[in-house]
């Protein structure tokens, strides 16, 4: 891939980046500095907070890290105005007085806010310094680093980012595999985990023992259900066991219209910090497409709580949880669960 400074014209001179043809679209930035304080500076650390003679250090840096994020543009010469519509600042402090700083800034605007996170976070950092120092110099900052961005072309997580095509279905109304089936000229739960392929850390297909065998499937990399015959619930958990630490992108092989063009718009939206997950709004009744959406570590706890209560449907699990629903108006989630299904489907995607 071809890596080039955007902000260099063909002369090779300084120039801001014209935004002027760029949709304006929802967008978020997490950004994170680390602070190592002294051991000289443990009794002034209480309840939370360090109160210098300045006053409350991290409520401080947290002011601080508010009014730089309003005002990146000041400071980073090729930086856009951007209406920044919400700054969230959380300070933190270890045992070992090492002070964790994230910052999260949202935007609806025509470009991204990680410079506004990055610039919010090393304020803060620097906010805390300043205030600390009378005590001590040795005070430390280690790093400053983005941590996670989405709704611009490329979408960045704190997260391993890994893929699950669902195929593990008895197909029972289509009368043969559904994972089989060929729209692209090539068996769809293939055309899936490539697709998944190109953006996630790791994809598998989630299926019973060897039931891919002799197939085109048979040689990607399988998720086994944990406990067999739970159907997509027992699925979800039974990935979330195998990467705990991941975030997961969600596929039934039954979604024939799915394409990359959906898979961007999922993944540019997805938001990893403060839901169980990321769906597309089922357009006539608004329930959260369970089986074509982002999933965050929190899912795992969600599932399981449910799954003790007998609750097996995903859709049920997610109606009234912490999710991220997005319009789905732009993309067709049609399911092919028939022959007719099956023909039409063909028909179209030719």
């Amino acid at each position: 891939m071809k890596h080039e400074l955007t902000h260099l014209d063909e002369n090779n001179q300084p120039t801001m980046v014209n935004i002027t043809e760029k949709g304006i679209s929802a967008r978020y930035a997490v950004a994170e500095a680390r602070v190592q304080l002294p051991p000289e500076m443990a009794p002034l650390f209480k309840g939370g907070e360090i109160q210098g003679k300045k006053g409350p250090v991290f409520q401080t840096a947290i002011i601080a890290g508010t009014m730089a994020a309003k005002r990146t543009h000041e400071f980073i010469p090729f930086c856009h105005q951007i209406p920044v519509e919400s700054c969230k600042i959380r300070i933190e402090c270890d045992e070992k007085l090492l002070v964790t700083i994230r910052a999260r800034v949202e935007t609806t605007f025509k470009t991204g806010v990680e410079m506004e996170a990055l610039h919010a976070a090393s304020i803060a950092a620097l906010t805390i310094y300043d205030m600390c120092k009378a005590v001590s110099h040795r005070i430390v900052i280690l790093d400053t680093k983005l941590v996670a961005k989405a709704g611009g072309k490329r979408t960045v997580f704190s997260r391993p980012l890994c893929g699950l095509v669902l195929t593990g279905g008895k197909s029972e109304r289509m009368g043969r595999d559904k994972a089989l089936l060929e729209y692209r000229g090539k068996p769809h739960a293939l055309y899936l985990y490539e697709l998944l392929s190109q953006y996630c850390d790791e994809t598998f297909l989630s299926a019973k023992a060897n039931q891919w065998a002799g197939t085109a499937l048979g040689p990607l990399p399988l998720i086994v259900d944990e406990k067999p015959g739970q159907g997509p619930s027992g699925a979800l958990l039974s990935a979330f066991h195998a990467r705990p630490e991941a975030n997961w992108i969600v596929l039934a092989c039954d979604l024939p219209y799915f394409d990359e063009a959906a898979l961007k718009t999922l993944l540019a939206q997805a938001d990893e910090e403060k839901t169980v997950g990321t769906f597309f709004k089922n357009a006539e009744k608004g329930f959260p497409e369970a089986l074509a959406g982002f999933y965050t570590p929190a899912a795992e706890k969600l599932f399981a709580s449910a799954m003790d209560s007998g609750i097996g449907c995903p859709v049920k699990t997610l109606r009234g949880a912490n999710v991220k629903l997005l319009d789905s108006s732009s993309v067709n989630l049609a399911n092919a669960n028939t022959q007719d299904d099956f023909g039409k489907a063909r028909h179209e995607i030719r």
